[in-house]
């Protein structure tokens, strides 16, 4: 909005319509507007929009998981950017026109690696209760000091299918060395098919390792 000063035969400055008025010591002037150019955008424009709505999307999901399996490894940047960064670059495969992701080599979370060489898992669905046992690597468990840290069981239903829970993990926390951990599942009304992850984390909030998918579930 263009503003007349002292009156009809005063200054004017501001922007009327398509121009500019520009007020300076040495008199006032007169500028068109800069004309805004749409641009189409172009196939590796819209291919990395692509790319980038999908791997945000799961992130934003996780991001209550992301915020502690990503704090170390992204520090000082925020876990969310050193999430969506390896996720971006490792965790996505061309499917036809698109991508698609290999949960897999997705991470939730990144650290000194894991340290499960085998594992099992077993859900008893009558009573809602998944467990997971494994045996470790001692080498590495010995040179990560990762004796004490808690296991941290994540499922994650990626599909939008309506039921009640996407995210879980588990409320009581084993240590490494006690190979095993259970985490309750609530009934659903619909089924679902959950990715399940596990990683350790140091209990006061230190360090952790990566994460290991350990395949799917349905429930």
């Amino acid at each position: 909005m263009a503003i007349i000063k002292n009156g009809v035969n005063g200054t004017v400055s501001g922007k009327a319509g398509s121009v500019v008025f520009v007020l300076t010591k040495t008199g006032n002037y007169v500028r068109s507007l800069p004309r805004v150019k749409k641009r189409e955008p172009t196939p590796e424009q819209l291919l990395s929009r692509t790319r980038f709505k999908i791997v945000r999307s799961h992130i934003s999901m996780l991001n209550p998981i992301i915020k502690i399996g990503y704090k170390a490894y992204s520090y000082p940047k925020r876990a969310y950017d050193g999430a969506m960064s390896y996720n971006l670059n490792e965790a996505l495969m061309q499917e036809g026109d698109g991508f698609v992701v290999d949960w897999k080599k997705f991470m939730v979370a990144k650290g000194s690696p894991n340290p499960i060489t085998s594992y099992t898992m077993d859900f008893d669905q009558e009573n809602g209760v998944l467990q997971v046992t494994w045996e470790y690597d001692a080498y590495l468990e010995k040179k990560f000091d990762t004796r004490s840290y808690d296991s941290f069981l994540v499922l994650y239903s990626a599909a939008d299918n309506g039921v009640e829970y996407a995210l879980l993990t588990n409320e009581s926390k084993n240590s490494l060395i006690s190979g095993k951990q259970d985490i309750n599942i609530p009934e659903h009304t619909k089924e679902a098919t959950y990715e399940v992850y596990i990683f350790f984390v140091e209990s006061y909030g230190g360090g952790n390792t990566d994460s290991l998918h350990l395949g799917k579930i349905d429930v």
